[in-house]
C-alpha cells in the first residue's frame, strides 16, 4: 500500500496528540525532511500531510520527524506494555497528567500523598482527576477551553478560583 507521505515544515498543521492518534492508524508512513531552506515548493503536491512541531525552525526535518515518530509509535497497541498505557497521559483527555510518584513513600522529607497509599481506588481516581485539573489550570489554562468537563470538574475549578 502507498504510504502516508508527511512533510515537516513550519507552515504545516500543528502537531498534537490527536494527529499522533490519526497517524497511528496508518499502515505506512513516509517522512520527507527538508534542509536549511526547506523543500522545493512543487514537491508539496506529493504530501498527504504537512506537519509543524511549533512556531520555530530547525536546521532540518529529521529531529522533527523523530519526535512525530516517537509520539505515533506510543499510540500503537502493546508498545508501552500496558494496553491502556497511553490513555491516561498528558493531552489524551485534553488535560495535563496528574503528578507521578514512586517508592519510597518518603524521600528527603517529601511524602507521597496519603490518598495514593490508601488503597481506595475511588479516592485515588478522584485525586488524579483533580490534580490533572489543578495542574492544567495553573500551567496550561488554555487547554481547558477544549476539555469536556463534568459538573464535579467545574465545581472543583470554581473552588480553585475562589481560593486564588
Amino acid at each position: 500500500p502507498k504510504p502516508c507521505t508527511i512533510f515537516l515544515a513550519p507552515q504545516g498543521e500543528r502537531f498534537c496528540d490527536e494527529t499522533a492518534l490519526e497517524l497511528a492508524k496508518e499502515e505506512r508512513l513516509l517522512f520527507i525532511c527538508g534542509h536549511y531552506e526547506g523543500i522545493d515548493e512543487r514537491a508539496y503536491t506529493l504530501a498527504d500531510r504537512v506537519i509543524s512541531l511549533g512556531d520555530y525552525v530547525l536546521t532540518s526535518g529529521e529531529l522533527a520527524s523523530m519526535v512525530v515518530i516517537d509520539a505515533v509509535v506510543r499510540k500503537l497497541p502493546g508498545v508501552l506494555g500496558a494496553e491502556d498505557g497511553a490513555i491516561t497521559e498528558s493531552f489524551s483527555d485534553g488535560l495535563l497528567e496528574y503528578p507521578q510518584y514512586t517508592r519510597p513513600a518518603e524521600f528527603r522529607g517529601m511524602r507521597v500523598p496519603d490518598v495514593l497509599l490508601s488503597g481506595d481506588h475511588g479516592k485515588v481516581a478522584k485525586w488524579r482527576r483533580e490534580q490533572s485539573l489543578l495542574r492544567t489550570a495553573r500551567l496550561r489554562p488554555d487547554l481547558l477551553a477544549d476539555v469536556e468537563l463534568s459538573p464535579a470538574d467545574r465545581d472543583f475549578l470554581q473552588r480553585l478560583g475562589e481560593e486564588g
